[in-house]
């Protein structure tokens, strides 16, 4: 093969989100999420398993920073070391502050230029001092600054300060929980997710959601039982699954930039077998590597791949 061992094996992750560029046949989907998440609407990605959701939501937050200073792209997976809200609100404005919320907030404190700002610059840190409380322009600055600090943060400032932030500087925040169901499961789970209700139903708010997760039952109960705070507040978006064609062509595609040649039937072979399951499927190919014969994919290969695929610790986890 023209390329590395380590190099074939890239091209056909199993491991962890993906970056865009090594998924297949996402790219519409990607579109469709992206342009939700950054027109405002707050989104329940519920869906199983192993079916590449951290991927897209990868992608998603990547081409928001990517494209744009317009918006925020905070990204929290409730199962990495996030045990309450504290470290759930300290987590968000420090990344937030490593995107370069505050920047302009901090400027204007250090220098003092309030008397200097344009009418509509300063009707902007009116409309943040409305929601923080604040009807002193200068108090409505000082309490920017003071609540984007990580330090002691509790949500409810967390999530007041990020929307005074958009208010003030125009730039929304898209706010990322991956495992969301795992709001119902801590001490204070209802006033968190009353703190996320009240956040998503301000007037003119200027943070909206991705909630994302594989416990789908848990996750909608969040908005489908009229008991909890967030009782009708988002829309599901679905996860369509890979076309065949898609799966075909980047496949072949991969195995090309491998040097290894592939034949339509091995492929189908190889997408009957996994049913278009994202993770199988690229467990196939990845284990067919270990089974090339004259450095060309056989039928006898794709046995062999889906035999020591099956014995991944992943691929009955769905």
């Amino acid at each position: 093969m023209p390329v590395s061992r380590a190099e074939a094996v890239a091209l056909f992750p199993t491991g962890g989100a993906i970056p865009e560029e090594l998924q297949i046949g996402r790219s519409a989907v990607i579109d469709d999420l992206t342009a939700a998440a950054t027109g405002g609407s707050t989104l329940i990605f519920a869906e199983a398993r192993r079916l590449g959701k951290s991927s897209l939501l990868l992608a998603m937050t990547d081409r928001i920073l990517r494209d744009g200073n317009d918006r925020l792209a905070l990204s929290v997976d409730l199962r990495d070391g996030i045990a309450n809200s504290s470290e759930l609100a300290s987590t968000l404005l420090t990344q937030a502050n490593k995107q370069g919320a505050g920047a302009a907030v901090k400027t204007m404190a250090a220098k003092n230029k309030l008397s200097q700002l344009a009418p509509a610059a300063l009707n902007k840190l009116r409309a943040a001092g409305k929601v923080l409380g604040e009807e002193d322009d200068a108090a409505a600055l000082g309490a920017l600054g003071t609540l984007l600090s990580p330090s002691e943060a509790t949500l409810r400032g967390a999530l007041l300060v990020l929307d005074a932030h958009g208010h003030a500087t125009g730039q929304r925040t898209i706010i990322v929980l991956d495992e969301a169901q795992d709001l119902v499961r801590w001490d204070d789970a209802l006033e968190v997710q009353q703190e996320i209700a009240n956040t998503i139903k301000r007037a003119r708010s200027t943070v909206n959601f991705v909630f994302s997760g594989s416990e789908t039952h848990t996750l909608l109960a969040l908005y489908e039982d009229p008991q909890r705070p967030l009782h009708g507040l988002g829309m599901r978006f679905p996860l369509p699954e890979i076309s065949r064609d898609d799966w075909s062509a980047g496949l072949r595609e991969r195995f090309d930039t491998a040097g290894i040649p592939v034949d339509s039937e091995q492929l189908h072979q190889i997408l009957y077998y996994s049913d278009g399951h994202p993770l199988r499927t690229m467990l196939i190919c990845a284990h067919a590597l270990d089974w090339l014969e004259d450095e060309r994919i056989s039928a006898e290969t794709i046995r062999r791949a889906i035999a020591s695929a099956e014995r991944h610790p992943s691929w009955s986890v769905t």
